[in-house]
């Protein structure tokens, strides 16, 4: 059980689940299968510019009948052998090279996969944090608020306090209850997320280290959209639909071009026959029925198109239609990574910001709930004061680790927008757990 435990409480910290989500993640998987269909088509295209070899036999039964009687029964026997080869298939080989296009366009898209995938894992794995530190938040209000019931409880008794702060007193200690209770469902619930990446319960995480300092990137924001725009998966994969278009669109073209082909067919037909016509080949005639025959085609096929009723016609604009369509695409997604880029830049600026004034919020109010404290007992500040300021101290220490959790999840997007997040971010990351 030791053992156990040990392993439990090694194997869930955030390198070791993102290593069993790029195993067991079913939406990380699909787009690891999406990248091999690809390559397979990229197979298929090639094999259309590369030799082929057909062979092919048959055996036949044969009857022979004159005025409805059989005559002569015997068998037939042909096999045959076909090798061709293109020598001018201009469509074939542009074709060959939308598949490879498409084949980098597929690569690019299962890298910014593996990006998401450890987008996706650091926020589960934040969104549990989160709600664990929501949940320690209301332990220590409750805490709080019940030992703070029950000292006014002991002045009620002896009649240094009326019914009516007891009474705010017990509605405070039963919010907190309340709001503890909450606490604890969310993070059952938070935990759902991570499970359905690795498809098992995660029971224990490794909590982070909250003594970090988080800065923002002091990089020019121009030169991080220019290498955005360069760097960024989802623009290269763009990229490459607009290159494997272009090839579809010349292959299509080519369909008005001459199409050459070699061929060579060698084929062999060994028959049985002992009569021709009835009469019995055995006796003598002017002509001899041979039993094996052969046949050998050399030739350059050459054909080319003069009327198709409008169908290349109707194929080539689509063609172009369709490159229209992914230049289009390719803008919309970089000017959507322009502003993703300039968005989590000044994201990050700001959570820097709010994180250093949260940490003074946290020590003002522990300072304010101290002197709240101290008034209470001089009687110069009242319950309801005291309730508050032990809740504003529970709630800034709260809002701080929200706020972290949150920097650490858009700074990796903020890299991914770029074009740089990478599995060694999470490695170093994880060197930040406890």
């Amino acid at each position: 059980m030791l053992i156990m435990l040990s392993f439990e409480v090694f194997s869930n910290d955030l390198l070791s689940i993102y290593k069993e989500a790029l195993e067991k993640d079913p939406e990380f998987n699909s787009k690891k299968a999406d990248l091999a269909i690809s390559k397979e088509f990229l197979n298929q295209s090639r094999s259309n510019l590369m030799p082929q070899v057909r062979v092919n036999a048959g055996t036949n039964w044969n009857e022979y009948y004159q005025d409805r009687q059989l005559q002569n029964d015997y068998n037939t026997f042909s096999y045959g052998l076909n090798v061709s080869q293109p020598l001018f298939r201009l469509d074939k080989w542009f074709a060959n090279k939308q598949a490879k296009e498409n084949v980098e366009a597929a690569e690019a898209q299962f890298a910014y996969q593996q990006q998401n995938l450890i987008i996706r894992v650091t926020s589960a794995y934040f969104k549990v944090l989160s709600a664990k530190a929501n949940l320690e938040a209301k332990i220590a209000t409750e805490k709080a608020l019940k030992n703070q019931y029950e000292a006014v409880l002991q002045r009620f008794n002896t009649g240094s306090v009326s019914r009516i702060e007891l009474a705010e007193a017990k509605a405070a200690l039963n919010r907190a209850e309340s709001d503890k209770v909450q606490a604890e469902g969310n993070v059952d619930i938070s935990f759902e997320e991570l499970n359905s990446i690795v498809g098992r319960q995660v029971k224990l995480i490794t909590p982070l280290n909250t003594s970090l300092e988080f800065k923002a990137p002091r990089t020019d924001i121009d030169n991080e959209v220019t290498k955005g725009l360069s760097a960024n998966y989802l623009i290269l994969e763009a990229k490459n639909r607009v290159e494997a278009a272009d090839a579809n669109t010349k292959s299509k073209t080519s369909n008005y071009l001459p199409k050459i082909d070699l061929s060579a067919n060698a084929n062999r037909r060994t028959s049985k026959q002992y009569t021709f016509d009835g009469v019995d080949s055995n006796i003598d005639l002017p002509f001899s029925i041979p039993e094996e025959t052969e046949n050998r085609i050399y030739s350059i096929q050459f054909s080319m198109p003069l009327f198709t009723s409008g169908l290349n016609n109707s194929q080539r604009r689509q063609a172009l239609l369709q490159e229209v369509k992914t230049e289009e695409q390719l803008i919309l997604i970089e000017r959507g990574i322009v502003q993703e880029i300039r968005s989590l830049y000044t994201a990050l600026r700001t959570a820097e910001l709010n994180i250093s004034s949260l940490k003074s919020a946290v020590e003002s109010s522990k300072d304010a709930l101290e002197a709240t404290r101290v008034g209470y007992e001089l009687n110069s500040r009242n319950l309801i004061d005291l309730l508050q300021a032990e809740r504003n101290y529970s709630e800034s220490i709260n809002n701080l680790s929200q706020a972290t959790y949150g920097f650490i999840v858009t700074s990796l997007q903020y890299k991914r927008a770029v074009g740089n997040l990478a599995p060694g971010d999470v490695i170093e990351l994880n060197k930040q757990f406890k």
